[in-house]
């Protein structure tokens, strides 16, 4: 089966334990997916099947959307709830201005340091394994994005945001320099990831539900390679430009293939079939994908 697969994680599991499981239900070797989420975490996990596993760094590099609970006053090694308690602090709660503030200061484009228990790798070795012996070496800072972060609730010492982002971005560190901005130290308790991409957990299927399907319904479930980068524009060539893109040729720019240069684009023939992933250059569109 090709196509990709919207799941509505549920806690306690692994991102790898969904591939799994997918893995047995649709009879499919070929699936991988396109962001970790931590085990407490829940909500949309994308997986990509079959030929779909080709396009998996395309949806991978979509906006993440998230919600957050944040608990004040602790700090833990893991920088979520699962993690050992390292410190807490006795604060003064701060008030809706300054929650306000700092969101403020953390939208944009920022440096964030990624948690030592996280699946980066150094040496080779993923950081969370070097953590859990004690080895934790420091993380190199990194620029991400940003793009909203507003404040749903407020309950001291409960704090409930949504974030709108880059891929990339950890929500557990966020959580962290939020705290220490509000000089209270915090953790985030709790996090579901409500879209990634195109993908909404309200369209998302739990692996619950799906064990109930047959296979006609599981295939229904998937959705089409094509439909899947539905975000990128797409570009209709004639024959002679189908049977080069199909090939693996260039191709001069067709007169319908407007946009910036590096732009990716979707081809399809004139019968509509989609023929491949390619991007824009100057005067040509190259295939970096394509799909017989």
């Amino acid at each position: 089966m090709d196509g990709v697969l919207n799941i509505n994680k549920s806690s306690g599991m692994t991102s790898h334990d969904v591939v799994l499981h997918v893995r047995r239900m649709f009879k499919e070797k070929r699936v991988g997916h396109t962001g970790t989420l931590d085990p407490s975490a829940t909500g949309v996990l994308v997986l990509c099947l079959g030929k779909a596993t080709r396009i998996a760094q395309y949806l991978e590099a979509g906006e993440k959307e998230y919600q957050a609970v944040l608990r004040l006053g602790v700090i833990t090694d893991t920088l979520d709830a699962e993690g050992r308690v390292l410190e807490t602090r006795t604060y003064i709660p701060p008030d809706r201005s300054r929650i306000l503030d700092a969101l403020q200061r953390f939208t944009g484009n920022i440096t964030q340091i990624p948690p030592a228990y996280s699946a980066l790798k150094i040496g080779g070795v993923p950081s969370y394994k070097l953590a859990r012996q004690g080895k934790a070496l420091p993380l190199k800072a990194r620029q991400v994005i940003i793009h909203d972060i507003q404040l749903i609730s407020y309950d001291d010492p409960w704090i409930k945001i949504s974030v709108r982002c880059s891929k990339g971005v950890y929500i557990r560190s966020l959580c962290a320099d939020l705290g220490e901005a509000w000089g209270c130290g915090a953790h985030l308790a709790n996090l579901v990831r409500t879209r990634s991409g195109r993908f909404r957990i309200e369209e998302g299927a739990t692996l619950d539900r799906l064990s109930n399907y047959n296979p006609e319904e599981l295939n229904a479930a998937l959705v089409p390679i094509d439909n899947a980068l539905d975000d990128m524009p797409a570009i209709t060539v004639n024959e002679s430009d189908s049977i080069r893109i199909l090939h693996g040729n260039r191709i001069e720019k067709t007169a319908n293939a407007i946009g910036e240069e590096g732009l990716m684009v979707r081809i399809h023939d004139e019968a509509g079939r989609f023929l491949a992933i390619a991007r824009k250059g100057s005067g040509i569109l190259k295939p970096e994908i394509v799909f017989s």
